[in-house]
């Protein structure tokens, strides 16, 4: 299968670390806007800071190696963009997930995942980043911050019944929350 994609300026293809990883890591471009879009290129939310230019933003800060960042703090929550653009035949999709060491190491993970990004959609997609720590945490351009996962979807008939009892029956039955242990 192929997967055509264009990279954005800032942007970085999505790459797979090893032969056998089936997630594609994807780096950080920019932080971006939940709600505008850019008026340059409607391919992009507005940028908010692009790691190259300087603001009185609070969360933008220049490190000893006078590198720009932005700093997340406790609890706090940013919307990045990911760098490219794909184009997807349906059914064929991708899910946006957390990277394991970001979450276990740093306390940095998604709260949008998985992030479902449909085969019609043709803008750069966004991960929500959330810092669960209790710590601040510097984010980096072109940092590995999410991975994608390229999936084929079921897409169902969905057949309407009138009355629940026309469903098989099955061991589980109604159970759900717990209802068959954790051991």
């Amino acid at each position: 299968m192929k997967i055509k994609t264009h990279v954005l300026p800032g942007g970085r293809l999505p790459q797979r670390q090893t032969k056998g990883a089936i997630g594609f890591d994807v780096y950080l471009r920019a932080v971006v806007s939940a709600d505008e879009m850019s008026t340059e290129n409607p391919l992009l939310r507005r940028t908010l800071f692009d790691f190259m230019s300087i603001s009185d933003d609070p969360h933008i800060v220049q490190t000893t190696e006078r590198k720009l960042v932005w700093r997340m703090e406790p609890g706090e929550s940013v919307l990045v963009g990911i760098g490219f653009t794909a184009e997807m035949h349906f059914p064929t999709f991708y899910w946006v997930a957390p990277r394991s060491g970001l979450a276990s190491k740093y306390g940095i993970t998604v709260t949008n995942a998985p992030g479902t990004v449909d085969p019609d959609y043709r803008g750069e997609a966004g991960v929500l980043v959330y810092n669960r720590s209790g710590e601040t945490f510097d984010l980096t351009h072109n940092m590995r911050i999410a991975q994608i996962i390229f999936q084929q979807a079921l897409i169902p008939e969905l057949q309407i019944t009138q009355d629940p009892n026309e469903f098989e029956t099955s061991e589980r039955g109604t159970g759900g929350f717990g209802s068959t242990g954790i051991r």
